[in-house]
C-alpha cells in the first residue's frame, strides 16, 4: 500500500462509508425512497420524518442522547434506510450503549458490508467474548482502503496474540511500515506484544527504536517506554523517560505523580492481555481521530476501546475531553468519575470535573473539588490556580487573589508557563485596589513572557487610566496592536493612549476600528464619542455617547455618560 496520513487514510474512509444515496426533498434529505399511500401512512411518514429532523437538530446542539432516542424512533418507521442506520449507529455507539449498537452493526452490514466502524465494533464483541477467531473473521472484512487500513492491521495483530500466534501477530504489524508517521505507533506495538510473550530482548529493541524524545512526544508513549523499564528494574531509565516527558510537558500533572510513585510499588504491566493491547489499539486511534477534529469518529473508538476494558483510565479522560469539546459538561463528568483514585489520572480527573461543575453553575461544589485536591496534593499550584479563576469569573476578586497568592506560594521556581497564573494574579489584585502589588505581577509576568501582549495591555491601559507613564504606555499597546491587531480591546487601549496624549486623530482612527471590533462594549463606544468631540464631530459624539448609555454600563459610568450628553465635555476636560 502507498503511504499515507491519518488525514488522507480518514479522507478516503468517509468517502467509502458513504451510504446509499436517498430520495431527495426540496431540502436535500427525505427518511424513505418510497412513501405509501394513505392518511395513515401519511401521518406515519410525517412521525418519522419529524423524528429525523428532531435528532439532527438534537445532534446540532451537542444533545447526543437525545438525537440517538429520535433517529431510533425515525428508524423504527424505515428500518431499511441505510442512511438512518449510519447515523443511528454511530450515535448509539458514540453513547456507549454497545448492546444497542451490535444489533445495529449488524443491520448496517447487511445493507453496507463495507462501513468500517459497525465491522469493527462486531471484532471488538468477539475480542470481548474471546472468541479470536470470529473477530479475525470480521477484520479480514474491512475494506483495505481508508481507516481501515490502520484498524485492520492492528486489532488483527491482537486477536493472533489471543490465538497464541505470536510471529504471526508481529507479521501483521508490517502492513503500517509504509504508511507516513505511523512508526512510533506500530514499535510500540511490537514492542507490547514481545513483552507479553515474554521476548525481553525484543521488546526492549522495539521500544529503543521508539527513542525517548519521540516518546517524550506522547503522554501514552512515555508512559508505556517507562513501564517496561521500571519493570526490567531499570528505575533510573524510567526516570529519564519520564523527565523527558516532563521537559517537553513541563505542566503534566500526571507524568510527576507517575514519577513519585516510581519507588513506591513494582508497577503492573499497562497491557497484560490481547483484549487489553486491542484496547490499547482502538485508544491510539481514538486519540489520533481527535487531533485530526474527527471527533465524533474518536467517540466511537474510544467507546469501543472502553468495551474491551472498562478499567481504563486513559481512555476515560480521552472521552471526557471529546465530550467536554462537544460542549455535554454532564456528561464528561460522568465519565471522569469513573476514574479511580488510585490512578494518576484522578488528580487531572477530578481538576476536570470541579471545571464542568463550574460550567453547569455550581460553582459550590467545584469549590469544594479543589480545595480537596489542594489539600492532597499540598505541592501542586493548578487547583489553587483553578480556584482563582473560578472566582474571578465570578468577579469575587477578593477570593481571586487569596487563591492565586496561595498557588504562587507552591511554586518553587517561576517558569514560563507562570506568567498566567502572575496575570490573573495581578488583575484581582488591580480590582482590590493594591496597585503596587498588582503592577509588580504584570512586570513579573513580562519578565517570563516578554511583549505577552494581554498583560502589556492591562498593564498599559492601567497607566493610561491613572495618566501615567503615556508614553511608555503608547510604545507598549502600539505592539500589542501588532500583535493583536483584530483584539478589540487592545485597539481600544492604543486610541484612548492617543486620546490621553493629545493625538486626537489618531485616536479617531484607533477607537473606530476598535468600535467595529467590539460595537457592544459601553466603554469603547464612550470612548469613541469623546475622541468625536476633540475633533469637533460633536453630533457624532453624542451619538456614540447615546449608544454607550444603551449598552448598560456600570452606574458610575452611566452618570458620566448622562453628564456628557447635557453639557459635552469642557475645552480641557482630557478623559
Amino acid at each position: 500500500m502507498a503511504a499515507a496520513s491519518l488525514a488522507a487514510l480518514l479522507t478516503v474512509s468517509c468517502a467509502s462509508e458513504a451510504q446509499r444515496p436517498i430520495a431527495e426533498a426540496g431540502n436535500g434529505q427525505r427518511i424513505a425512497t418510497a412513501q405509501p399511500v394513505g392518511e395513515a401512512a401519511a401521518a406515519e411518514n410525517s412521525t418519522a420524518y419529524g423524528a429525523y429532523l428532531a435528532g439532527i437538530y438534537a445532534n446540532s446542539q451537542g444533545d447526543l442522547g437525545a438525537a440517538a432516542r429520535y433517529m431510533s424512533q425515525a428508524l423504527a418507521a424505515d428500518p431499511q434506510n441505510p442512511r438512518l442506520l449510519h447515523n443511528t449507529f454511530m450515535l448509539v455507539a458514540g453513547e456507549g450503549r454497545m448492546d444497542r449498537a451490535r444489533e445495529l452493526a449488524q443491520r448496517v452490514l447487511a445493507i453496507n458490508p463495507s462501513h468500517g466502524p459497525a465491522r469493527v465494533l462486531l471484532a471488538v464483541e468477539a475480542l470481548r467474548d474471546r472468541d479470536f477467531e470470529a473477530a479475525q473473521q470480521q477484520l479480514e472484512q474491512l475494506p483495505a482502503q481508508g481507516l481501515a487500513a490502520l484498524v485492520k492491521p492492528m486489532l488483527s495483530a491482537w486477536t493472533q496474540v489471543g490465538l497464541g500466534e505470536t510471529d504471526a501477530a508481529l507479521k501483521r504489524l508490517r502492513a503500517l511500515e509504509p504508511m507516513n508517521g505511523f512508526a512510533a505507533l506500530r514499535r510500540a506495538h511490537l514492542a507490547l506484544i514481545n513483552d507479553l510473550a515474554g521476548r525481553d530482548g525484543a521488546a526492549a529493541e522495539a521500544f529503543d527504536a521508539i527513542g525517548t524524545d519521540r516518546a517524550a512526544q506522547s503522554l501514552r508513549l512515555a508512559w508505556l517506554l517507562g513501564n517496561f523499564h521500571a519493570r526490567q528494574g531499570d528505575l533510573d531509565q524510567a526516570r529519564t523517560v519520564y523527565r523527558a516527558y516532563m521537559a517537553r510537558n513541563p505542566e503534566s500533572a500526571v507524568m510527576e505523580i507517575a514519577l513519585d510513585r516510581l519507588d513506591q510499588s513494582a508497577p503492573a504491566p499497562l497491557v497484560s492481555s490481547a483484549a487489553e493491547g486491542a484496547a490499547e489499539a482502538l485508544f491510539n486511534l481514538a486519540g489520533l481521530l481527535n487531533q485530526e477534529g474527527a471527533s465524533d469518529l474518536a467517540l466511537v473508538y474510544d467507546r469501543m476501546a472502553l468495551r474491551l476494558r472498562p478499567d481504563f483510565p486513559i481512555g476515560r479522560i480521552l472521552l471526557g475531553e471529546v465530550l467536554s469539546a462537544q460542549n455535554r459538561p454532564e456528561a464528561a463528568i460522568d465519565v471522569y468519575r469513573d476514574v479511580p483514585e488510585t490512578s494518576p489520572y484522578h488528580y487531572i480527573a477530578q481538576l476536570r470535573i470541579a471545571g464542568g461543575l463550574d460550567e453547569l453553575g455550581r460553582p459550590d461544589e467545584a469549590i469544594d473539588i479543589l480545595e480537596t485536591q489542594a489539600a492532597a496534593f499540598p505541592e501542586r499550584f493548578e487547583p489553587l490556580y483553578q480556584l482563582g479563576n473560578l472566582h474571578r469569573a465570578d468577579e469575587n476578586f477578593e477570593r481571586a487573589e487569596a487563591a492565586y497568592a496561595r498557588a504562587l506560594e507552591r511554586i518553587p521556581e517561576l517558569q514560563t508557563r507562570h506568567w498566567t497564573v502572575l496575570y490573573f494574579h495581578g488583575i484581582a489584585l488591580e480590582r482590590t485596589d493594591r496597585w503596587e502589588a498588582a503592577e509588580a505581577r504584570f512586570k513579573q509576568a513580562l519578565e517570563l513572557q516578554p511583549e505577552q501582549p494581554y498583560v502589556m495591555n492591562y498593564l498599559a491601559y492601567s497607566w493610561v487610566e491613572q495618566k501615567q507613564n503615556l508614553e511608555r504606555a503608547q510604545d507598549m499597546l502600539r505592539r500589542a496592536v501588532e500583535l493583536r491587531p483584530e483584539d478589540g480591546y487592545i485597539v481600544d487601549s492604543l486610541g484612548w493612549v492617543y486620546y490621553r496624549l493629545g493625538k486626537y486623530a489618531k485616536a479617531v482612527e484607533k477607537l473606530e476600528r476598535a468600535v467595529e471590533l467590539r460595537p457592544a462594549d459601553p466603554t469603547i463606544n464612550d470612548h469613541l464619542g469623546d475622541a468625536y468631540w476633540k475633533v469637533g464631530r460633536k453630533q457624532e459624539a453624542r451619538f456614540q455617547w447615546q449608544r454607550a448609555l444603551s449598552l448598560d454600563p456600570d452606574a458610575d459610568k452611566a452618570e458620566t455618560i448622562e453628564a456628557k450628553l447635557e453639557d459635552g465635555l469642557n475645552a480641557d476636560d482630557n478623559g
